[in-house]
């Protein structure tokens, strides 16, 4: 595990003045509109504070950080731009709290507002074209002072990804959570996927090519698919210690994030960040531990629609 020295060595020195710029072409990529009338001309207003746009047309008054991820945020941009660094290999909230020097709070919240910017793009970006996928089984670690439920300790999960149809690689990978009634254990027939299909693969029957379901290994050996898997698995163990169903999504959502936005993910994720409304702790303490994947009957209304995929 990399120590807390040898992280603020290798971190780049941020300036707020460059973190607002950055920002500010985040949140307006093709320049600043104004949230009210879409006026591309304003005032900028400086208070005491932090300084604000104000429309010259409607004179509407709007801060950098309103309707962003980082909206309501006390906490200075360049300790956010850090924690953005920080996640293109992931850290805990433990471990960014003693980097940034906040408390573990408000490092907890930064990571899942992140976390929750990352989703909300994953969300509406179906998988299409040739694709694969490999279901497992994720069980935390057991841990003194942890315990889940019987029905909480083996989480079923489905790997499933774009195939480039030239380099025969992962274009781009998905990993959801299923509900367990739906998946069987070794049987991993067609059905046991219906969620997953039906919620993050495009609906429209041109655009899906093949579906294959493959193993973790093969006689070649272990297959890309089953790396991811076991990559993720590592991941969460060395990081983390393990993560219990409440907020296991999120975590591998992260995950894929890092592969599909490589070499390019602080980039992105700044972009996220700017685009994405703000989600409020409460939103994240109280959250279902029924993940929106499996919310929706998938199995059902994927054999309404099983004649959109043909599955080898």
């Amino acid at each position: 595990m990399i120590g807390l020295h040898s992280l603020r060595e290798k971190m780049p020195v941020f300036q707020e003045e460059a973190c607002e710029f950055a920002l500010f072409k985040a949140k307006w990529p093709n320049g600043y509109r104004c949230p009210r009338c879409d006026g591309a001309a304003f005032y900028l207003v400086a208070s005491r504070r932090k300084s604000l746009y104000e429309c010259r047309v409607c004179h509407h008054q709007t801060s950098l950080t309103a309707g962003t991820i980082m909206e309501g945020t006390r906490t200075p941009l360049v300790k956010w731009f850090s924690a953005l660094y920080l996640m293109q290999t992931g850290i805990s909230a433990t471990l960014l709290a003693e980097v940034i020097q906040v408390t573990y709070k408000t490092a907890w919240l930064i990571n899942h507002k992140l976390r929750h910017a990352i989703q909300v793009c994953d969300e509406s970006r179906p998988l299409k074209g040739d694709l694969q996928l490999y279901g497992d089984f994720y069980a935390r670690p057991v841990m003194s002072g942890v315990f889940d439920p019987p029905d909480q300790r083996d989480q079923p999960a489905v790997v499933g990804a774009s195939i480039d149809p030239e380099s025969g690689e992962v274009a781009e990978v998905k990993i959801k959570r299923v509900p367990p009634n739906e998946f069987r254990r070794r049987l991993f027939g067609v059905d046991s996927f219906g969620t997953f299909l039906w919620r993050h693969v495009t609906d429209a029957k041109s655009e899906i090519q093949s579906i294959e379901i493959v193993k973790q290994s093969d006689s070649e050996g272990v297959t890309e698919l089953g790396l991811i898997w076991r990559g993720v698995i590592g991941w969460l163990a060395r990081t983390f210690g393990g993560i219990g169903p409440k907020h296991l999504q999120a975590y591998l959502d992260e995950y894929c994030f890092r592969i599909n936005a490589r070499p390019n993910s602080f980039e992105m994720l700044l972009s996220l960040c700017g685009l994405t409304q703000t989600v409020t702790l409460g939103d994240l303490v109280n959250k279902k531990k029924a993940v929106r994947s499996v919310r929706w009957s998938g199995l059902a209304n994927y054999r309404q629609h099983k004649n959109a995929f043909q599955v080898s």
